[in-house]
């Protein structure tokens, strides 16, 4: 289902499912991030569901807590703090893993993060097909989009995330780009460019 108008990325609280027919297949990113098979099949073949809280704290700062639930395995709870310092968390499908986010404009994705550059061709990527209009901004500056990165160290992988709202065929959704990469060993398949498309639910 289509995004209503009065939910921007200034306010995701809400039920969100993953639409599974215009998402890429998570099958070959939970590969590369090192995720079992029984739980990687688990998650293929079910529905992702998101139940999102979004809020200022008495700083004025941004948080995002996600309850990510699938059918077969347990949740997950995400809690991300618009700060851009950097935070650690555990789950049992990605393991231990730090990040950072922050609000972000298309123009900045550029710029390099303490951890991590992106390419040319990853900044191309993450800042294609959103939609460019006010009625989008949402951030504290009218920023757009939320910047995610998080890194898995034992595993090897890290990943960065673009978050906001595009056109998909006729409708507007509710959008992540994901750039994903496993940084050592390096081979061939070692970057995935991931584009994942939500339905809003309620």
């Amino acid at each position: 289902m289509a995004a209503p108008a009065s939910v921007t990325i200034k306010d995701l609280s809400g039920k969100w499912s993953m639409d599974k027919k215009l998402s890429d297949s998570p099958e070959p990113s939970l590969t590369l991030q090192g995720v079992g098979w029984v739980k990687r099949k688990a998650i293929a073949t079910t529905t992702i569901a998101l139940d999102v809280k979004q809020y200022l704290d008495a700083s004025n700062i941004t948080h995002i807590d996600i309850k990510q639930t699938a059918s077969g395995i347990p949740g997950t709870t995400e809690t991300r703090v618009l700060d851009f310092e950097k935070a650690k968390h555990s789950d049992h499908v990605f393991g231990e893993v730090e990040g950072r986010c922050q609000w972000i404009t298309l123009d900045k994705i550029a710029d390099p993060l303490p951890e991590h550059t992106s390419t040319p061709e990853e900044v191309e990527f993450l800042s294609k097909g959103w939609i460019c209009d006010e009625s989008e901004n949402g951030g504290p500056n009218g920023e757009r989009h939320i910047d995610s990165y998080v890194q898995n160290d034992s595993n090897k992988w890290l990943a960065r995330q673009i978050w906001g709202f595009s056109m998909i065929e006729g409708q507007r959704r509710y959008v992540r780009r994901v750039v994903l990469k496993k940084y050592e060993p390096k081979t061939p398949d070692h970057i995935l460019f991931v584009t994942l498309v939500y339905n809003y639910e309620s």
